[in-house]
């Protein structure tokens, strides 16, 4: 359908003037511009536009649907007859989000709005501790707290005036006064507590959002005390021995002090300290229905339960710079199942200063009986496991029935790695014995793999981890603090909950020694809050593209960690107005000056530059130049920022020349084209004009068989001629059809018949592909 459109633009704003059913009717063309981010307790402006050429004034009702966040100023908004703007005049009175409408009859405007705090403004308190950790190393449990100020942004904010904080505590948490304050030019407090346990303390201040941290009870890693019999199982009428070390955090640990170790074997019928005992039958007042002989036992022997007692348990010194010992145990005859060897291991007269050791430890072993058998393979132990300095490896000789006894002297070899060194990889078994020792230094940290062979027998591994020894680990903690950047304040902590620590190196015997450096470097100074808290005191000035990182070190450990700096001081601006507006109309325009997150600071006092016509008072702007104009915001102590602002708008005699082409434009005519092929019509209609088409009914394809008319195409017709009303463009053709019906008048039904067929033949013979509408129509006449 061909469509011609002379009407301009301009003539449908003037039918909708001369049509005023049709502007009623029809939704206002309007929008609503309000600043989607705005500062509590400010006065804004916003702004509704309407598209339309006004008639007559219009007013639209502005309301919010938060009350408590929002008040309306202006709660109807006027837009005059030829005008476009209507300024909206809010306040905000709390922080959150809102929504502001502008309702005409059937047109619903709204704007999201976002009411936040200054970033100048403290909207919450931040506690802070040196350490979340009960620290025991703190003189009388005394700690130092921090509570801080921080905006909606969760960035530091100096006090402009006094602010009293009020301080409370609970559980086992002690505070030395119930206030603070932070006073103006500064942005924390510090307060004293002392933490006897498990607590908390919360900071509450008046319009400021509080805060809680809680102390709970430190658990440094515990010095263990392992034990580990070799062999084991042991072989009855033989010995073992009992290895014993004291281990930390999966490390050998060296005591700085003498440890006493305390072993006791709940069965010493079976298993003793007592060397008498070994391969004796032992009868006692609990092995009364024991036989009194045995040809196999080396000796029959009695004890009380008394002596017995006393024979279980000895006592060691485990002398300060070692880390483990060893006791031989003895088996008696009779083997058993499960015994019981406990240790208890304790300081001996520590210093005053020093870390107590006391740990406790059981392990079960079993005797089992021993034979002598020939030995068919052996067995390899190896402890302490983690070592230190060195290992000892213990090589057991076994056979199918059990643990062997050997008849006479035997060599086993040691092939050791090169994680450790041995003086001779040759040890012996003596004769009576089923195990020998081989001590062996440590070369080098890692796991190492023992593997020990004998003449015809069949060998054994076994893989020991080497250690460093255990080095206290202070576990040190940094803690920044809220930094504002050119402010003299605490910056840092750092803190220990396990050892003292000290940056003085002339003061290593009263703590662990600790540097400090930075990246990049700044000035501070050190102050020692306590044994175990250190403060690190300094002033930001230097202006870094990425925040100073702080790098803590000693011989046991490294910490790192990044300072934040917050800059005030640096500033950008921010500028929010509509995109769209109408010359020679007010406007508003809301600058903020913002910190460098975009987070906004104040409103800035409005400084514009631009190359078009323009005019402020206070908020609102008025240009007087239609087109797309670029316009510069800026500040002191700020970065511009550039945006553009379309104005639409006409002026007065562009308006007058537009009407006077409405008057003399002619109304706008439809017409439509309408083709006919192999028929009469074709032609140029105007819309709603009588359209005539023909062509001829029936047409001649041979001598007895004729083509019938029975329709058109892209048209409802059947008629030879008709006549329809232009509506669109129309493109046709007479549709024909094969008319056998003189042929059968002529021949009869049989004659007719027959013709048929050999009309049907000749058409094949003319497309030997598919059958043609001939063919079809020949068809359809046989079936009927």
């Amino acid at each position: 359908m061909l469509k011609e459109i002379t009407m301009s633009a301009i003539s449908v704003l003037l039918f909708a003037s001369i049509l005023p059913i049709y502007a009623q009717i029809a939704p206002l063309d309007a929008s609503i511009w309000i600043p989607s981010k705005v500062i509590s307790k400010q006065e804004y402006y916003g702004l509704i536009v309407v598209n339309s050429n006004l008639e007559n004034d219009v007013a639209f009702n502005v309301i919010t649907d938060n009350e408590e966040v929002i008040n309306i100023i202006t709660e109807t908004v006027q837009i005059q007859k030829g005008k476009h703007h209507g300024i909206i005049k809010f306040e905000t009175k709390g922080t959150g989000n809102a929504k502001i409408y502008g309702v005409y009859k059937d047109t619903l405007l709204e704007q999201n709005v976002q009411v936040v705090e200054s970033g100048n403004t403290p909207t919450e308190l931040d506690l802070i501790f040196p350490s979340t950790l009960v620290d025991v190393l703190v003189d009388n449990n005394r700690h130092v707290g921090y509570v801080f100020l921080l905006n909606d942004f969760g960035n530091p904010v100096i006090a402009e005036k006094p602010i009293a904080i009020t301080l409370t505590s609970n559980g086992d948490i002690v505070l030395q006064k119930n206030s603070v304050t932070i006073n103006p030019g500064s942005h924390y407090a510090r307060f004293s507590f002392e933490a006897k346990g498990e607590g908390s303390v919360t900071a509450t201040a008046q319009n400021i959002e509080p805060d809680e941290a809680t102390i709970a009870i430190s658990d440094p890693s515990q010095i263990e005390l392992r034990i580990e019999p070799a062999p084991n199982p042991i072989p009855t009428s033989s010995s073992a021995e009992v290895y014993f070390w004291l281990e930390r955090d999966g490390k050998p640990y060296v005591p700085s002090h003498n440890v006493k170790i305390t072993l006791k074997i709940d069965k010493s019928a079976n298993l003793s300290f007592d060397a008498v005992i070994k391969g004796a039958i032992v009868l006692s007042e609990s092995t009364t229905d024991r036989q009194a002989t045995d040809p196999d036992a080396m000796k029959v022997i009695t004890r009380s339960n008394a002596q017995l007692d006393r024979d279980s348990t000895k006592e060691f010194v485990l002398e300060k710079g070692n880390y483990y010992g060893k006791a031989t145990v003895y088996a008696s005859f009779d083997e058993t199942g499960s015994i019981s060897i406990s240790g208890i291991a304790e300081s001996a007269n520590p210093t005053k200063n020093e870390e107590t050791v006391k740990s406790v430890n059981t392990v079960t072993v079993s005797t089992t009986k021993s034979t002598y058998e020939r030995a068919t393979s052996t067995k390899v132990f190896a402890f302490p496991n983690p070592a230190l300095d060195k290992v000892e490896i213990i090589v057991s000789s076994e056979s199918d029935s059990g643990p062997v006894l050997e008849g006479m002297e035997e060599e086993f070899v040691i092939f050791p790695d090169n994680k450790i060194d041995v003086i001779s990889p040759t040890g012996k078994i003596k004769t009576d014995e089923n195990y020998g020792i081989i001590i062996a230094k440590v070369k080098s940290l890692g796991t190492t793999e023992i593997f020990a062979q004998r003449n015809e027998v069949e060998g054994s591994e076994e893989t020991v981890e080497i250690q460093t020894k255990f080095v206290k680990n202070p576990d040190i903690t940094v803690i920044p603090l809220p930094i504002i950047f050119g402010v003299e304040q605490d910056l840092f902590l750092i803190s220990s909950s396990q050892d003292r620590i000290v940056t003085n190196p002339n003061s290593t015997k009263n703590g662990n020694l600790i540097s400090i450096t930075s990246t990049p470097s700044f000035d501070y100074e050190i102050i020692q809050d306590g044994k175990s808290v250190i403060t690190v005191r300094g002033t930001i000035n230097d202006l870094l593209e990425d925040d100073p990182v702080v790098h803590i070190a000693s011989n046991a450990f490294t910490a790192t960690e990044t300072l934040s700096v917050y800059n005030p001081s640096r500033n950008k601006i921010e500028s929010m107005h509509p995109s769209t507006v109408y010359a020679e109309e007010p406007f508003p325009i809301v600058n903020y000056i913002t910190d460098l997150d975009e987070n906004p600071l104040r409103k800035a006092e409005l400084r514009v530059s631009s190359g078009a016509t323009m005019n402020i008072v206070g908020d609102l702007v008025f240009l007087n130049q239609s087109g797309t104009h670029g316009i510069i915001f800026y500040e002191k102590n700020t970065v511009p920022v550039e945006s553009t602002i379309t104005v639409s708008g006409s002026t007065t005699q562009q308006v007058q020349e537009q009407i006077q082409q409405v008057v003399e434009q002619k109304p706008t005519v439809f017409t439509y084209e309408i083709i006919v092929e192999n028929g009469e019509g074709s032609g140029t209609y105007a819309e709603g004009s009588n359209v005539t088409i023909s062509a001829a009914p029936t047409i001649n394809d041979m001598i007895i068989v004729k083509k019938k008319l029975v329709g058109w195409e892209n048209l409802p017709y059947a008629e030879a001629t008709v006549t329809f009303e232009a509506d669109s463009d129309v493109e046709t053709r007479p549709i024909y059809q094969d008319d056998f019906m003189l042929l059968l008048l002529i021949g009869g039904a049989g004659g007719g018949a027959g013709a048929i067929i050999m009309l049907k033949k000749r058409m094949k013979k003319q497309s030997a592909n598919e059958p043609s509408d001939e063919e079809k129509s020949i068809d359809e006449l046989l079936e009927g």
